[in-house]
């Protein structure tokens, strides 16, 4: 049997289901999401797994075929439709329903789907669309009440979290870090503007079902850089023990 070098099998997904999809969370993930607009901003929309890789910091690109195949599988659950199948046995390509393929002597290419693309570019343009950066467990972004529970697999494995909770935290205290008082947009300009992160005091993993969140209470705004000092052990450090260790050090701004 030849060599399969291209896999570009048809799938029933228009750009208007794509669009919907995309918006749907338990469908397509954050962390799908943040995968799309990587390849996205590639030369020709491809890219192979391994560079995805790389640029996502991941030590084998094993776990991004996994991935790819298991948002394959819930697509095709959710639209009720036939996925690619192998060309040999009875299996199917998941990885081919958002990716067209490609094989080239640096590797085997994810090429978005041309209406996959058209939707994402659509989105943007309505800016409803973004990857936006990767949460930490401690940072809120969610429904509209402030129950907090319902776990649930993201990026890593943590609650669903609250926008509003977090836009509350930031109008009480602002958006300069209350560690180090490093200030995005004083440093970076309009850019900068209302970039922070939010850091909840108790762990959520330490939380039931039902915790009411307190945003004046409970959370407290933090720089990436501090909040990553907070989370280098478990439990987490206090903001006060960070505090400390700026203080013994030198602090740069």
């Amino acid at each position: 049997m030849k060599q399969r070098h291209e896999w570009r099998d048809p799938i029933d997904i228009t750009k208007e289901l794509w669009e919907l999809l995309l918006q749907e969370e338990d469908i397509i993930t954050q962390q799908d999401v943040q995968l799309f607009e990587l390849i996205y901003n590639c030369d020709g929309y491809e890219a192979t797994a391994s560079h995805l890789a790389r640029l996502l910091n991941i030590p084998h690109h094993i776990r991004l075929n996994n991935q790819v195949g298991r948002l394959g599988k819930r697509i095709v659950k959710r639209l009720n439709i036939s996925a690619p199948r192998q060309e040999s046995g009875n299996g199917f390509n998941w990885w081919h329903v958002p990716f067209l393929g490609e094989a080239r002597k640096d590797g085997y290419y994810w090429i978005l789907r041309p209406e996959l693309i058209e939707a994402i570019k659509d989105l943007k343009a309505k800016k409803n669309f973004s990857s936006s950066e990767l949460k930490l467990p401690e940072e809120i972004d969610s429904e509209k009440s402030f129950y907090e529970g319902a776990k649930k697999q993201i990026y890593v494995n943590s609650y669903e979290r609250n926008k509003d909770a977090r836009d509350q935290c930031i109008r009480h205290y602002g958006t300069q870090c209350v560690i180090c008082d490093f200030d995005f947009q004083k440093v970076y300009g309009e850019i900068g503007k209302g970039v922070i992160h939010v850091h909840h005091l108790k762990p959520l993993s330490d939380i039931g079902e039902t915790y009411r969140v307190d945003p004046i209470e409970d959370l407290r705004p933090v720089c990436p850089n501090c909040h990553v000092i907070i989370h280098k052990k478990e439990p987490p450090y206090s903001i006060e023990e960070v505090m400390t260790m700026l203080d013994n050090g030198t602090k740069p701004y």
